[in-house]
């Protein structure tokens, strides 16, 4: 493993490079190109800018966190950043484009020239927005039946997968999901981005369209904006001693989105790719994970535990999916459901969401709170915080190293590795497979986001995380110089 280990870590969990949802990093709502607008148009922020920048870029530049340390959702705020700031020339730099999926379609680039040379009015706050939302039809899936091949896609699932990511513009040497079997046809995997937002992806057995086949439901919450979305298994191949299978969006089809995983013994090659909810022609390449599977182990007791996995529906949707509901002039493209509403948790806002398998119905998976008390020391600092399967300190609080850096062997056993950031004490582990971990939360004094010389830490904590269980845990104590 690179020594760059803990400095990706970082980038990987800093989720204001951008979001870190499989298949879309805008999400609020949908929408197409706008008309071009012309010369003799007046472009208005409230009319033709506020409505792109909810969509592309709130997700990111929103809520309590927002990336770069500004929030896009003021009028003043994106002139300054459109008059004195980088935002037109990034997003119209197709190398580091804003957002960082893609470039914007050239109409809504253009309209935010020409807002700029009109010397961007700003419009009344009634004032209709000139956008053209077009319909799109259910797509024609050709589902695949798991009575006949691609059942075992569940099996192979299953594991700790630790490898690179590039997601985005963005490139990781270190990055890992833990996939275990929570129930006898459901395999379950999250990754915790920490006090910004998670993602989590799970994939079982549905009846939908008439045949008994596999679903994945996708998405997290971010900056308080919550998305689930849900693909259905559509292609198979077994070919050279390798397994392909591609999921795709339920209701629009591969050309809206879908999720590729292609496994040969135990490496996997996880892609998504993603039309950002249709605005784009066709679908461009989101994410790319590739990695071996580790600790088996830990999958294995999962496995025995709920005899998984087992050719069952786990949640019926044979009478198909729910519509969402996205706000007015706002058409479905896809199986995806979303809500954004401050002071909601992530099971309220599920529920308003419409969301069709809301935590609450999650089996088998636990949560976690964690506090961490403060001291004249810790107080205002960024913590790095780590589930683990064996202890990344001995019982004196040091942390375990070779060469001057963190031990690689004990941390390709992390499971997971949020960030509280500054000005936050808590944070609460949602989707948390039962089993034993160990706790340990570094204070990143240094600034530097990962475990280095002059942070401080503390003995790793065991503890134990039960199905449906909700643990409580108040770390002190942190008084030890790496």
């Amino acid at each position: 493993m690179s020594t760059h280990f803990f400095r990706n870590i970082l980038l990987a969990i800093t989720l204001s490079t951008g979001a870190f949802f499989l298949v879309c990093c805008s999400a609020t709502s949908t929408m197409t190109a706008s008309t071009p607008a012309t010369s003799v148009t007046t472009i208005t922020y409230q009319k033709d800018i506020r409505p792109i920048v909810s969509n592309y870029c709130t997700s990111c530049h929103g809520g309590d966190m927002p990336a770069a340390g500004f929030a896009l959702t003021s009028y003043e705020t994106v002139r300054e950043k459109t008059e004195f700031g980088a935002l037109l020339q990034r997003i119209n730099n197709s190398n580091r484009p804003m957002p960082m999926s893609g470039l914007l379609p050239k109409e809504m680039r253009e309209t935010f020239s020409l807002w700029a040379e009109q010397g961007y009015p700003k419009g009344g706050e009634s004032e209709p927005t000139t956008l053209n939302y077009d319909s799109v039809p259910p797509a024609e899936i050709a589902v695949v039946d798991i009575n006949e091949k691609g059942f075992d896609l569940l099996e192979s699932m299953q594991g700790h997968w630790v490898g690179s990511m590039d997601i985005m513009t963005e490139h990781y040497d270190w990055f890992a999901f833990d996939y275990r079997a929570i129930g006898p046809s459901h395999v379950h995997g999250i990754f915790e981005g920490g006090t910004m937002g998670n993602l989590f992806t799970s994939f079982f057995v549905t009846e939908y369209q008439g045949k008994r086949t596999i679903m994945a439901r996708n998405g997290g919450l971010l900056n308080g904006i919550y998305r689930t979305s849900y693909f259905v298994l559509d292609k198979v191949e077994y070919k050279n001693g390798q397994r392909y299978y591609r999921l795709v969006d339920a209701y629009g089809g591969a050309d809206v989105m879908h999720m590729e995983l292609t496994f040969s013994g135990d490496r996997l090659k996880f892609q998504s790719f993603t039309s950002s909810f249709a605005t784009y022609p066709k679908p461009r390449r989101h994410m790319n994970f590739v990695a071996t599977r580790m600790h088996s182990e830990l999958a294995k007791e999962a496995a025995d535990r709920y005899d998984f996995p087992r050719n069952k529906v786990d949640f019926d949707f044979s009478e198909g999916l729910p519509k969402p509901d996205w706000g007015a002039g706002n058409p479905q493209t896809s199986a995806s459901y979303m809500w954004e509403e401050e002071g909601k948790s992530l099971e309220e806002l599920a529920v308003l969401a419409n969301d069709p398998y809301p935590l609450a119905y999650v089996p088998n998976v636990g949560s976690l709170k964690l506090s961490v008390a403060q001291t004249d020391t810790t107080k205002g600092q960024r913590y790095l915080v780590y589930l683990s399967r064996t202890p990344l300190t001995d019982p004196n609080g040091k942390l375990f190293q070779k060469n001057g850096y963190p031990d690689a062997s004990r941390f390709n056993g992390v499971l997971s590795f949020p960030e509280i950031e500054k000005g936050f004490t808590e944070f609460t582990f949602t989707y948390l497979h039962p089993g034993t971990y160990y706790l340990t939360v570094v204070v990143d004094t240094n600034n530097d986001h990962y475990p280095s010389k002059g942070d401080i830490t503390h003995s790793s904590i065991e503890l134990d995380v039960f199905p449906k269980s909700e643990v409580v845990i108040a770390v002190d104590g942190i008084r030890t110089r790496i």
